[in-house]
């Protein structure tokens, strides 16, 4: 059928309309398309759809940096300019706010520092087409479909070098069907790199072959054979074949360690501006007791701990409470403690006496907070009026949990959309309940 694309909404897609005013959704478009389209999935109240031809472009349409574009499901945005891409995140940031019927103060979107180049952290699968190996993402269409690719501009120009000497590497070997993930990990500011292989086998065929290849690349830090134990589980049992178990990372005055494990926010070139807007939204006064709640590596942490009487983070991977003990003494940091504990445990969270507190921070997964605990957060709250800053990397369920903490007399005061994820759909947000 014939379409134009009216606006962009949430998850990438552009909104059109058939004839019998059905909404059909279509990603890669731009606002302003005519557009000739397919259905590709139908739903009882709207449609998905592929672009089959371009009729008349959008004047807001540009041409993509990357040649794997049209494919590739790693990019959304990549069809429009930056600028024109932060206009439309923050108007559909708030259209995701007003859906949820939450009215407060929505301040303006902050730019990431690079458009592209930015990633710290980014995953391909290895695939075999014509008995070439190649590195692969998956198809923007069906996520059970990888689209094989020789670059990605999301990542650093060495990051691109190291992909193409692994690929190299593994069209050389004899045993190549049990190769399964190329991970790589970069220290943006010490430009320190962390490559993994993920197989399915317990043995990695010529590994110092491998070595050799990418030492040579400089920033080269840690090399990792991981051999996938159970895929369901997520189960993997790592092999340091090459360099320190660790790379460094910083973010202002700090310095943090990152371990295969750990979490570190994605766009590296943008994470101190995300942090300082946690700790202008944060107000740590001299003598306040802060709570990190979903603490991570201490990050967040140990970056308000500068005027904090105390700093306390609570996080259920053991690994990432071992790399945050590890910034602690890095960092000489003496007012923050980090430890093992199951945030979702009602018990748990009580044992913490929360009234104590001045400050609670929370950066959840996607998934964001359960009803339980946004309720007894609710409830330490009606004892100690504290003020609580909500990080989010999804606004749907972000404000899906501003709703609820309502309910329990809790506003929003404030919101900040940030750009952490340029050329993707993707949005982070820190906002301050009181």
């Amino acid at each position: 059928m014939k379409l134009e694309i009216e606006k962009l909404i949430y998850e990438g897609f552009g909104l059109g309309h058939d004839e019998n005013g059905r909404a059909i959704f279509v990603k890669k478009s731009v606002p302003g398309d005519t557009l000739d389209v397919e259905i590709v999935k139908e739903k009882k109240n709207y449609a998905e759809a592929k672009i089959t031809k371009i009729i008349r472009a959008s004047e807001l349409r540009v041409n993509p940096k990357c040649p794997h574009f049209a494919l590739c499901g790693g990019c959304d945005f990549q069809g429009i300019a930056y600028a024109d891409q932060l206009k439309f995140k923050e108007n559909y940031f708030k259209e995701t706010l007003d859906r949820q019927k939450v009215e407060t103060q929505i301040l303006p979107i902050l730019p990431s520092k690079s458009e592209y180049f930015y990633r710290s952290t980014i995953a391909f699968k290895f695939i075999e087409t014509d008995g070439k190996i190649s590195l692969a993402m998956y198809d923007y269409l069906d996520y059970r479909h990888l689209i094989p690719i020789e670059t990605c501009f999301l990542q650093s120009e060495t990051a691109i070098n190291i992909m193409r000497e692994v690929v190299a590497w593994a069209n050389e070997i004899t045993e190549s069907s049990n190769l399964e993930t190329l991970r790589l990990r970069e220290g943006k500011r010490t430009g320190e790199y962390m490559v993994e292989i993920f197989t399915s086998a317990a043995q990695l065929e010529a590994k110092d072959e491998l070595k050799s290849r990418l030492i040579e690349i400089t920033g080269i830090k840690s090399i990792y054979h991981c051999v996938v134990v159970d895929k369901k589980k997520g189960d993997v049992k790592r092999n340091l074949i090459f360099g320190s178990g660790a790379i460094t990372e910083k973010i202002g005055k700090y310095t943090f360690t990152v371990s295969p494990q750990s979490f570190f926010q994605t766009n590296g070139t943008n994470v101190e501006v995300l942090y300082d807007l946690i700790k202008k939204f944060a107000d740590v006064k001299i003598g306040d007791r802060v709570l990190d709640l979903f603490c991570g590596t201490g990050t967040i942490g140990i970056y308000l701990s500068t005027l904090a009487k105390e700093v306390i983070g609570i996080e259920v991977n053991q690994q990432a409470i071992n790399d945050a003990k590890a910034n602690i003494r890095i960092n000489k940091v003496l007012n923050a403690h980090f430890t093992q504990a199951n945030i979702y445990d009602h018990q748990q969270l009580n044992n913490l006496a929360i009234e104590q507190f001045d400050l609670i921070v929370v950066d959840p997964p996607r998934a964001g907070l359960t009803h339980e605990l946004i309720q007894q957060l609710s409830d330490f709250m009606d004892v100690k009026d504290f003020r609580l800053i909500y990080i989010s990397c999804d606004p749907a369920t972000f404000a899906r949990d501003i709703k609820e903490f309502e309910k329990y007399g809790h506003q929003l005061k404030k919101v900040q959309p940030v750009d952490m994820f340029p050329q993707t759909y993707h949005l982070e947000c820190v906002g301050l309940i009181q």
